[in-house]
């Protein structure tokens, strides 16, 4: 068995990408769903995805993006990190956490409206690190249509020593609709 056979691919995914697959019903997001099944892996949401995503519109509220996938297991919503933005970061000794904090500082960094979404947008990251954390035999990929969010993916994980990352950038977020939901999306390269 070589190594690329023994490891998980787990694939977190931004809200825009789900947005430009469509509310389930939605061809696209059957298409996902076919390529998860046949690649193996399942999609991984932060709480953060999760809510951005809600209708709360309707009694109880519902998720139309997410719900369908999460009740039939192709798609998983993690725990919450329990930091915040107001957190100093020298007070902060989860790693998940931890890379929370530099991808939100880099997203500010890089934004024309710092301090609106990137403390959202960061949990991306966080939850990457939380699940090499966690997981000893594991590559992830994440996907996302923010060009910062993307560059923040592939070089914060290596800082806390874990280089078995992808960063998908899809330009424009519309691309995902085709490129996104394919068996070749879900699966790590191993040049």
């Amino acid at each position: 068995m070589t190594r690329s056979e023994q490891l998980y691919t787990a694939n977190i995914v931004d809200t825009v990408i789900f947005r430009s697959l469509g509310k389930s019903p939605s061809s696209h997001l059957q298409s996902l769903k076919q390529a998860v099944s046949e690649s193996g892996t399942e999609i991984w949401v932060p709480p953060s995805v999760y809510r951005e995503l809600t209708n709360y519109g309707v009694e109880p509220p519902k998720n139309p993006y997410l719900d369908t996938g999460i009740e039939e297991g192709w798609i998983r919503v993690s725990t919450p990190l329990s930091n915040n933005r107001n957190t100093a970061f020298d007070s902060v000794t989860d790693p998940a956490e931890q890379a929370q904090h530099l991808a939100d500082e880099y997203l500010n960094q890089q934004s024309k409206y710092p301090n609106t979404n990137n403390w959202r947008d960061a949990s991306i990251v966080g939850l990457a690190i939380r699940l090499f954390e966690q997981n000893t035999r594991i590559r992830v990929i994440t996907h996302t249509a923010d060009e910062a969010l993307a560059q923040a993916c592939a070089l914060i994980p290596p800082e806390f020593g874990y280089y078995d990352i992808e960063a998908r950038y899809y330009n424009p977020p519309q691309k995902a609709k085709q490129q996104f939901p394919t068996v070749g999306s879900l699966l790590y390269n191993t040049k």
